[in-house]
């Protein structure tokens, strides 16, 4: 491909999906330096997606409007400017392939799993990895388009601005940043996926006992559950930033922690990108295929029930989750912070 060439990402969500190709950007970038790379992404998700020099430009997508002829004429003038010569639909969906066919790129191309008619817009581009991890799987299409992945790379942005407004909040909180907390993510996007709030109290009481600080994180749909955890443990050494964070703070919170704890879910990734020590637990969705990836310091504790594989990557099993056990989080805890 020519050096200049110009390339639409088109990654909507969500968090963690939008981290799981983050590496796919970065062997791109890497293989093509002069490229002009624009991100279309939901404006909830903006902030996850890096600046210069990973993404020259990010186009915001109104998903409200996406079904509605005007809204897609009216991208398809937006982005007909940009002549674009490649979309690459890491999502495969049939919104984000309603975004590849307006998008006037002269090649559309998508990642395998194409669904919703996504292959009546895209030409897949398939690799070896396809039944592996996410992560690998996307790669694959960097692969195809003639990138060496000789490493996998997660680049995420930073921001001096979000930090100082973590280091206030905490302080406000009566968290010192010179001390180690653990930061717990008690929602997910399903509530399949979640452990139960029960046994994030008895969690919680546990470590406070053993003198460690918590911090709760989270969206804003999880308030109630960091307010149940938060009077069930009744201590100041557990505090809330559920629903206080936007994600570039959510990232440092997670950056400066010492520990993170959480199901499957958007925060899981961020900790595991930036190779924090962590604590996943898995039961309903497939460790091998959306779990914690190349970092040597996750822990995964899977269910005892857990029965998701890289074929059957998601179970509607209520009961899973509840399957595991504090006494056995509270192991890992220990070993992992010498307590």
């Amino acid at each position: 491909m020519k050096e200049d060439i110009r390339i639409l990402f088109i990654r909507m969500s969500s968090l963690g999906d939008i981290i799981h190709t983050l590496p796919t950007l970065y062997a791109i970038r890497k293989q093509y330096p002069n490229a002009h790379i624009a991100w279309a992404v939901h404006e909830r998700f903006k902030d996850i997606i890096p600046g210069e020099p990973w993404v020259n430009e990010v186009i915001l997508i109104d998903k409200t409007r996406l079904k509605r002829i005007p809204y897609l004429i009216e991208l398809w003038g937006i982005l007909h400017k940009k002549k674009f010569d490649i979309s690459l639909d890491l999502q495969s969906w049939a919104k984000s392939a309603a975004v590849a066919l307006v998008s006037g790129a002269k090649k559309k191309y998508s990642y395998w799993e194409q669904r919703e008619g996504s292959w009546l817009v895209n030409t897949p581009l398939v690799g070896q990895h396809k039944r592996d991890h996410l992560v690998e799987g996307y790669l694959d299409t960097a692969r195809a388009l003639g990138c060496d992945v000789d490493e996998v790379i997660f680049p995420l942005p930073t921001s001096d601005e979000a930090k100082e407004q973590v280091i206030g909040k905490l302080q406000s909180l009566g968290i010192s940043m010179d001390r180690p907390y653990i930061a717990i993510a008690p929602g997910a996007r399903w509530i399949a996926k979640e452990w139960p709030i029960p046994k994030f109290i008895e969690l919680c009481k546990e470590l406070t006992a053993l003198g460690e600080k918590i911090v709760l994180v989270g969206a804003a749909d999880d308030t109630s559950k960091g307010e149940a955890i938060m009077a069930g443990v009744d201590s100041n050494d557990v505090v809330s930033l559920i629903g206080q964070t936007n994600v570039l703070e959510l990232i440092e919170v997670i950056r400066h922690s010492a520990l993170y704890i959480s199901a499957d879910t958007g925060p899981l990734h961020i900790a595991s990108a930036l190779k924090k020590p962590l604590i996943a637990l898995f039961g309903t969705t497939c460790a091998e295929r959306t779990g914690p990836y190349g970092n040597e310091y996750a822990r995964i504790i899977k269910s005892p029930t857990y029965q998701a594989t890289l074929d059957n990557p998601l179970v509607e099993d209520m009961e899973c989750m509840d399957q595991i056990s504090v006494e056995t989080v509270l192991q890992h805890v220990k070993e992992m912070r010498n307590l």
